[in-house]
Protein backbone atom coordinates (compact mmCIF):
# COMPACT_ATOMS: atom_id res chain seq x y z
CA UNK A 1 0.00 0.00 0.00
CA UNK A 2 2.92 2.19 0.94
CA UNK A 3 4.26 1.66 -2.61
CA UNK A 4 0.76 2.35 -4.22
CA UNK A 5 0.88 5.94 -2.51
CA UNK A 6 4.85 6.65 -2.89
CA UNK A 7 4.12 5.97 -6.90
CA UNK A 8 0.61 8.15 -6.99
CA UNK A 9 2.72 11.11 -5.14
CA UNK A 10 5.83 10.41 -7.68
CA UNK A 11 3.28 10.63 -10.57
CA UNK A 12 1.60 13.74 -9.07
CA UNK A 13 4.98 15.32 -8.36
CA UNK A 14 6.07 14.66 -12.25
CA UNK A 15 3.03 16.15 -13.43
CA UNK A 16 3.33 19.10 -11.76
CA UNK A 17 7.08 19.74 -12.31
CA UNK A 18 6.17 19.11 -16.50
CA UNK A 19 3.28 21.67 -15.69
CA UNK A 20 5.93 24.46 -14.60
CA UNK A 21 8.05 23.81 -17.20
CA UNK A 22 5.54 24.65 -20.51
CA UNK A 23 6.31 27.85 -21.54
CA UNK A 24 3.58 30.58 -21.74
CA UNK A 25 2.31 31.32 -25.30
CA UNK A 26 4.07 33.98 -27.14
CA UNK A 27 2.02 36.33 -27.44
CA UNK A 28 2.21 38.93 -30.29
CA UNK A 29 2.78 42.60 -29.54
CA UNK A 30 -0.14 44.65 -30.68
CA UNK A 31 0.55 46.16 -34.33
CA UNK A 32 -1.17 49.62 -35.47
CA UNK A 33 -1.80 49.00 -38.84
CA UNK A 34 -1.21 52.45 -40.66
CA UNK A 35 -4.22 53.11 -42.85
CA UNK A 36 -4.14 53.01 -46.87
CA UNK A 37 -5.01 56.43 -48.49
CA UNK A 38 -5.53 56.40 -52.03
CA UNK A 39 -6.84 59.88 -52.14
CA UNK A 40 -5.86 63.15 -51.33
CA UNK A 41 -8.92 65.61 -52.02
CA UNK A 42 -8.31 69.77 -52.19
CA UNK A 43 -11.13 71.53 -51.71
CA UNK A 44 -11.39 75.35 -52.98
CA UNK A 45 -13.58 77.63 -52.34
CA UNK A 46 -14.62 80.61 -54.06
CA UNK A 47 -15.66 84.34 -52.85
CA UNK A 48 -19.65 83.51 -53.86
CA UNK A 49 -19.36 80.03 -51.44
CA UNK A 50 -18.70 77.44 -54.23
CA UNK A 51 -16.34 74.59 -53.71
CA UNK A 52 -14.26 73.03 -56.42
CA UNK A 53 -12.87 69.42 -56.10
CA UNK A 54 -9.50 68.55 -56.75
CA UNK A 55 -8.60 64.45 -56.77
CA UNK A 56 -5.13 62.82 -56.49
CA UNK A 57 -5.64 59.25 -56.30
CA UNK A 58 -3.73 56.34 -56.52
CA UNK A 59 -5.74 53.08 -57.39
CA UNK A 60 -3.24 50.71 -55.14
CA UNK A 61 -2.35 54.02 -52.54
CA UNK A 62 0.55 56.05 -51.97
CA UNK A 63 3.47 54.35 -51.21
CA UNK A 64 2.32 51.10 -52.67
CA UNK A 65 4.85 49.35 -55.25
CA UNK A 66 2.30 49.00 -57.70
CA UNK A 67 0.22 52.09 -58.00
CA UNK A 68 -2.11 51.33 -60.11
CA UNK A 69 -4.37 53.82 -62.52
CA UNK A 70 -3.73 57.30 -60.98
CA UNK A 71 -5.97 60.03 -61.27
CA UNK A 72 -4.60 63.83 -61.26
CA UNK A 73 -6.42 66.72 -61.37
CA UNK A 74 -5.46 70.01 -62.11
CA UNK A 75 -6.28 73.02 -60.15
CA UNK A 76 -7.63 75.62 -61.93
CA UNK A 77 -7.92 78.81 -60.40
CA UNK A 78 -8.83 82.79 -61.40
CA UNK A 79 -5.84 84.82 -61.26
CA UNK A 80 -5.18 87.55 -58.11
CA UNK A 81 -8.56 85.61 -55.81
CA UNK A 82 -8.54 84.75 -52.81
CA UNK A 83 -10.24 81.24 -51.74
CA UNK A 84 -10.28 78.90 -48.79
CA UNK A 85 -9.40 75.38 -48.64
CA UNK A 86 -9.74 71.90 -46.85
CA UNK A 87 -7.64 68.89 -47.72
CA UNK A 88 -9.16 65.43 -47.22
CA UNK A 89 -7.50 61.56 -47.43
CA UNK A 90 -9.48 58.83 -48.13
CA UNK A 91 -9.30 55.23 -48.63
CA UNK A 92 -11.21 54.44 -51.80
CA UNK A 93 -9.83 50.29 -52.22
CA UNK A 94 -13.26 49.95 -50.13
CA UNK A 95 -16.95 50.43 -50.51
CA UNK A 96 -18.05 52.66 -49.25
CA UNK A 97 -15.05 54.34 -49.47
CA UNK A 98 -13.06 55.40 -45.73
CA UNK A 99 -12.73 58.91 -44.69
CA UNK A 100 -9.44 58.71 -42.92
CA UNK A 101 -9.60 62.69 -42.34
CA UNK A 102 -11.34 62.36 -39.12
CA UNK A 103 -8.89 59.86 -37.58
CA UNK A 104 -5.99 62.55 -39.00
CA UNK A 105 -7.73 65.58 -37.08
CA UNK A 106 -7.88 63.73 -34.06
CA UNK A 107 -4.43 62.80 -34.07
CA UNK A 108 -3.47 66.09 -35.49
CA UNK A 109 -0.41 66.80 -33.02
CA UNK A 110 1.45 64.27 -34.83
CA UNK A 111 0.56 65.25 -38.06
CA UNK A 112 1.06 68.11 -40.08
CA UNK A 113 -0.08 69.16 -43.89
CA UNK A 114 2.74 70.59 -45.76
CA UNK A 115 1.66 72.32 -49.07
CA UNK A 116 4.57 74.10 -51.42
CA UNK A 117 4.04 76.10 -54.27
CA UNK A 118 6.08 75.92 -57.24
CA UNK A 119 7.00 79.07 -58.41
CA UNK A 120 6.54 80.08 -54.78
CA UNK A 121 5.61 83.77 -56.43
CA UNK A 122 4.47 85.09 -59.45
CA UNK A 123 2.71 83.79 -62.83
CA UNK A 124 1.05 80.05 -61.60
CA UNK A 125 1.83 80.50 -58.18
CA UNK A 126 -0.44 80.35 -54.98
CA UNK A 127 0.04 81.32 -51.48
CA UNK A 128 -0.90 79.98 -48.93
CA UNK A 129 -1.76 81.91 -45.29
CA UNK A 130 -3.90 81.22 -42.11
CA UNK A 131 -3.59 77.50 -41.94
CA UNK A 132 -5.37 75.68 -39.04
CA UNK A 133 -3.71 74.99 -35.62
CA UNK A 134 -2.39 71.60 -33.95
CA UNK A 135 -3.38 71.30 -29.93
CA UNK A 136 0.02 72.75 -29.59
CA UNK A 137 -0.90 75.90 -31.50
CA UNK A 138 1.26 74.82 -34.14
CA UNK A 139 1.18 74.25 -38.17
CA UNK A 140 -1.49 71.77 -39.00
CA UNK A 141 -2.58 72.92 -42.54
CA UNK A 142 -5.83 70.66 -43.65
CA UNK A 143 -7.69 74.11 -43.60
CA UNK A 144 -6.67 77.91 -44.20
CA UNK A 145 -6.30 80.51 -47.24
CA UNK A 146 -4.80 80.54 -50.70
CA UNK A 147 -4.28 83.31 -53.24
CA UNK A 148 -3.41 82.92 -56.86
CA UNK A 149 -1.39 84.80 -58.40
CA UNK A 150 -0.94 85.69 -61.85
CA UNK A 151 -1.72 84.10 -65.03
CA UNK A 152 0.48 80.84 -65.86
CA UNK A 153 1.43 77.05 -64.73
CA UNK A 154 3.33 75.99 -62.01
CA UNK A 155 2.47 73.32 -59.55
CA UNK A 156 0.63 72.29 -55.80
CA UNK A 157 2.44 69.74 -53.89
CA UNK A 158 0.49 68.42 -50.79
CA UNK A 159 2.27 66.05 -48.51
CA UNK A 160 0.81 64.94 -45.20
CA UNK A 161 3.70 64.42 -42.72
CA UNK A 162 3.42 61.83 -39.86
CA UNK A 163 5.39 62.70 -36.53
CA UNK A 164 7.33 66.05 -37.84
CA UNK A 165 10.34 66.78 -36.18
CA UNK A 166 9.86 70.58 -36.93
CA UNK A 167 6.18 71.72 -37.54
CA UNK A 168 7.32 75.18 -38.73
CA UNK A 169 9.96 74.27 -41.48
CA UNK A 170 10.13 75.69 -44.64
CA UNK A 171 10.53 72.33 -46.26
CA UNK A 172 9.58 69.00 -45.83
CA UNK A 173 13.23 67.91 -45.25
CA UNK A 174 13.45 70.70 -43.25
CA UNK A 175 10.10 69.32 -41.15
CA UNK A 176 11.23 66.11 -41.03
CA UNK A 177 8.91 63.04 -39.84
CA UNK A 178 7.66 59.99 -42.10
CA UNK A 179 5.92 61.03 -45.44
CA UNK A 180 2.03 59.32 -45.35
CA UNK A 181 0.90 60.98 -48.48
CA UNK A 182 2.04 63.98 -51.40
CA UNK A 183 0.24 64.62 -53.92
CA UNK A 184 1.71 67.04 -56.87
CA UNK A 185 -0.83 68.83 -58.34
CA UNK A 186 -1.08 70.82 -61.69
CA UNK A 187 -1.97 74.58 -61.55
CA UNK A 188 -3.25 76.80 -64.03
CA UNK A 189 -4.16 80.11 -63.24
CA UNK A 190 -6.01 81.80 -65.96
Amino acid sequence: MKKVIYSIFAIAALAISFASCEKDPVTEPDVTEEELITTVRLIVTDSNNVEHPFVYKIENGFGSATQGTVTIDTVKLMLGKMFTYRIEVLNESVSPAEDITAEVLSEKDAHLFFLASSPSSGAGSITMSNGSKDNQNLPFNQTGTMSSGLAGSGTLTITLLHEPTDKNGNSTAATGGETDAEAVFPVLIQ
